[in-house]
């Protein structure tokens, strides 16, 4: 057993008004505890944040890109720690693991090059003699909530892209995956990152709406369930903070009868049952267009039988645990109430021939799924991929569309001016063509639409600074003082 403390003001802490304990999902055994702060954890990092914000705020840019290359060697050094941690406390395979400690990484190279996308413009000679320009600056201290599916990569992004811009931060990982974070946080103080730029107070909802109410915190951001996000986001704009809070997704591919059946149903299966299901960008809904649902629920069937599924610590497992006695009780119970409301179990993933004491759940296949079912209106966030047969493309559209949710979509075709038209029509904050799982690399912007974001801004990318910084517009003259008089005008450019 082990037990997982915060980091306030570079400094261990032990501290706790509860704690909870850590399970290996694979196993449902306990392997250790996680000491849970309060309202004063919280409040006394803030106050390290804050100190630490007067200095960190005026460093250069280039000291704090080298820091960042100084954070992924050493990251690079503990990687294979960090998947076996992912591992144990996530449910992820190996190859799911890895893959995204190595997107945290990417995440630290991509602030490594501050310096080309924090800059701003000048404009000389606005009027004459005078330029002006628009400077950029941190916002303060920023509050981040990571959630259980990628205990890695969220928490680094939160951190490092805030970090980078010149803010200081207070983390909150998943009580549930706390432990890859927290040693991430002891290798950001090895490389240099003065104490008090980055603390760590584990929790749960304590933490959380301290977060949302703190006088001193100036931003949060938030990922996680739909339902918490909204609330987050109500909470800290009812006390005056920038807030962006991430929320779940419904996410659909259209498939239609052009498309290369065998390639899409690969791309279904991988997208809907990587990672047990428990990715905000899974694929969760295929629609299939005019006539080929059939053939292509087969094509998936057959694949499905395929899938290797057990605990992680097999090398030959594919398909892996959900994270909590608790949320398998959930998934099964929407598979249940989807057969009672009239939709086909093509295959059933509850029927599984266990060989782990984990919380498992089979690759499941729902077919004749309709809007209004629970299973379709719900994110189920496990390895459940639903059908919905639809006639036309436009009807395809119109299904996508009214879902409330709108993360990512995708739409795989042979058709230009199909994937064009699904481009500009879809709800979705990130589309994919031929590819299912949209996630843009990091130059680029993520972030969902409708009830998938409750934000103006990005997780990641150009237009994350939006929340981590704000803009000050300076104008400057130096005047000839023989050519000085008053003029109670507006500044006019006559020359």
């Amino acid at each position: 057993m082990y037990r997982v403390n915060h980091l306030i003001g570079g400094e261990a802490v032990d501290t706790s008004c509860e704690e909870s304990a850590i399970f290996n999902p694979s196993t449902s055994r306990q392997i250790g505890t996680v000491l849970h702060g309060g309202v004063a954890e919280v409040d006394s990092a803030v106050a390290a944040a804050g100190a630490a914000f007067k200095t960190w705020s005026q460093t250069g840019l280039q000291y704090r890109a080298d820091l960042m290359l100084k954070v992924r060697e050493l990251l690079v050094q503990r990687q294979a720690e960090l998947v076996d941690l992912v591992m144990t406390e996530a449910g992820k395979t190996r190859d799911d693991a890895a893959a995204e400690v190595g997107k945290g990484l990417e995440i630290l190279a991509y602030t490594a090059g501050i310096g080309t996308w924090y800059g701003t413009g000048l404009t000389r000679n606005i009027a004459s003699g005078v330029d002006t320009y628009d400077a950029r600056y941190p916002i303060g201290v920023i509050a981040a909530v990571s959630p259980f599916n990628f205990p890695v990569m969220i928490p680094v992004i939160q951190s490092a892209m805030a970090i980078a811009c010149g803010n200081t931060v207070v983390v909150k990982p998943s009580e549930k995956v706390p432990s890859a974070f927290r040693l991430i946080a002891d290798i950001f103080l090895t490389a240099g990152l003065p104490k008090g730029v980055l603390n760590v107070v584990n929790g749960g909802r304590i933490v959380v709406e301290r977060f949302t109410e703190h006088p001193d915190i100036a931003g949060v951001t938030f990922v996680g369930s739909t339902a918490v996000a909204k609330k987050v986001r109500v909470a800290g704009v009812m006390n005056d903070k920038r807030v962006q809070a991430f929320g779940g997704g419904k996410n659909h591919m259209i498939v239609l009868p052009d498309a290369d059946l065998d390639v899409a149903a690969d791309a279904a299966v991988s997208a809907a049952y990587g990672a047990a299901g428990q990715r905000c960008m899974a694929i969760s809904v295929v629609v299939a267009v005019g006539g080929i649902g059939d053939q292509f629920v087969a094509k998936i069937k057959s694949r499905i039988s395929s899938i290797v599924i057990g605990s992680v610590h097999d090398d030959d497992v594919q398909l892996g645990p959900v994270i909590s006695q608790e949320s398998m009780s959930k998934i099964n119970a929407f598979i249940s109430v989807a057969e009672q409301e009239g939709a086909f179990l093509a295959v059933d993933g509850r029927e599984l021939n266990r060989t782990c004491d984990g919380w498992l759940v089979g690759a499941s296949l729902v077919d004749h799924v309709r809007p209004g079912m629970s299973i379709y209106e719900n994110e189920v966030f496990g390895p459940v991929l639903s059908v919905v047969r639809a006639e036309t493309f436009d009807e395809a559209m119109n299904v996508a569309n009214q879902h409330s949710m709108g993360n990512g979509a995708a739409i795989f075709t042979r058709d230009g001016a199909a994937a064009r038209q699904y481009v500009d029509g879809i709800e979705a904050g990130m589309v994919g063509v031929n590819i299912p799982i949209p996630v843009p690399a990091f130059m680029h912007s993520f972030g969902g639409w409708k009830d998938s974001a409750f934000t103006e801004t990005k997780l990641f990318g150009p237009q994350s600074l939006t929340f981590l910084t704000r803009i000050k517009a300076v104008v400057t003259r130096w005047p000839d003082p023989a050519k000085s008089s008053v003029n109670l005008g507006f500044l006019q450019n006559k020359s």
